[in-house]
């Protein structure tokens, strides 16, 4: 009889667990639709080209995740799982973000300068840490840590402020259109958008992991794989969206802004904050 309560109990818990995992997908779905229109109003008002808008809004918002459990992982004195998300988000962004992307979306329309130069610069962000494995320096690590997040930081600023300056052609917008979308009420959505999207995910993440546990998933196989997917789903969700309404380059921008973000800015912070040796 108790046996048979627990089974039913649990089975009750998973049922509820899918509706959560389900609803949260669906919302999150909702919320990335509408925070791109948001997004794609906020660029009509600002003149802001898409990359840009991706790459200094989108990109920085997305990456509340990861400065999430930087926070976290450098308050409680584990700063390698910082370190960790930082590498594995970035991982999925690459290959899973823009995988989908290449599937759904004519990439190669997404060509130019602009968008080169965002690679350099994200390139020169990744090149920067390899410093702190050099075997000569690697026994000095925490004191080069401080250099290099202190480095890294600074092209972080560097980079906001090249793209924050990046326009596209001016267009002439309507007055009425103008009165209908004031700056601060699209800025609003935006910012609500993005909250809501990165709720859901976190509510997605945590309803499947606890779904794979109680199906007997080892737990080292949903432990360090899902902190990054979680970080990155609202990546995923926004980049597709926007991909789907045809701003490619709004995508693009919030996935190699994102990944700079992560390496730039978060892990900068985690070498500032924490006497935080490589392995």
């Amino acid at each position: 009889m108790v046996f048979e309560t627990i089974t039913a109990i649990s089975t009750i818990g998973l049922i509820v667990l899918i509706i959560i995992l389900i609803l949260s997908l669906a919302i999150l779905a909702k919320a990335s639709h509408l925070t791109i229109i948001a997004v794609e109003n906020l660029v009509e008002l600002t003149s802001l080209s898409e990359a840009s808008a991706g790459f200094v809004i989108l990109s920085v918002m997305t990456s509340i995740p990861e400065m999430t459990v930087a926070a976290f992982s450098i308050f409680q004195g584990v700063p390698g799982i910082s370190v960790g998300d930082i590498l594995g988000s970035n991982i999925f962004n690459i290959w899973i973000v823009v995988g989908v992307m290449a599937i759904i979306g004519p990439l190669e329309k997404v060509r130019s300068d602009f968008l080169v130069e965002m690679v350099d610069i994200l390139f020169l962000s990744s090149a920067i840490p390899i410093i702190l494995v050099i075997p000569p320096l690697s026994a000095f690590s925490p004191a080069i840590g401080s250099l290099v997040g202190t480095a890294l930081i600074g092209v972080f600023i560097f980079s906001v402020y090249k793209m924050a300056r990046a326009r596209k052609v001016p267009s002439v917008v309507p007055e009425e259109v103008t009165k209908r979308k004031s700056k601060k009420v699209v800025i609003a959505k935006v910012v609500g958008g993005i909250v809501i999207v990165v709720l859901a995910a976190r509510f997605t993440v945590w309803s499947a992991s606890t779904i794979a546990t109680s199906l007997g998933v080892p737990p080292i196989l949903i432990g360090a794989k899902i902190i990054a997917i979680g970080t990155s789903l609202p990546e995923l969700a926004l980049d597709v969206t926007a991909v789907r309404r045809g701003r490619i380059r709004l995508a693009i921008g919030d996935t190699i802004g994102s990944n700079l973000s992560n390496i730039a800015l978060i892990l900068g912070f985690v070498l500032l904050t924490s006497p935080f040796t490589i392995n």
